[in-house]
């Protein structure tokens, strides 16, 4: 099974303390710190397909909304300049 990458908005924070998304394991960031202007967050899940197909998992997203195309990949770029830029500064106090 192959393992695919999803992008998330939710404007409930609650969705982060869920079981089931925990065991996925997923990252977070406000909307704002990526430079959008919304109220809520995107999360990144990174799982086996068969996973969302879970009851569970579909139980704990249902109030999020899968971000697809050109917004997913913009979204995937800031989290991934993000890491870059935490990575680089802490290279400054290596």
């Amino acid at each position: 099974m192959a393992v695919i990458e999803k992008v998330f908005y939710t404007e409930n924070k609650s969705i982060f303390d869920n079981d089931a998304l925990k065991m996925l394991g997923f990252k977070y960031e406000s909307a704002s710190t990526l430079g959008v202007d919304k109220p809520g967050y995107f999360m990144i899940i990174k799982a086996e397909e068969d996973e969302f197909s879970k009851e569970a998992v579909k139980e704990a997203l249902k109030d999020a909304e899968e971000i697809s195309g050109e917004e997913k990949d913009k979204i995937l770029n800031k989290f991934k300049e993000l890491e870059e830029s935490a990575a680089s500064g802490f290279a400054m106090f290596g």
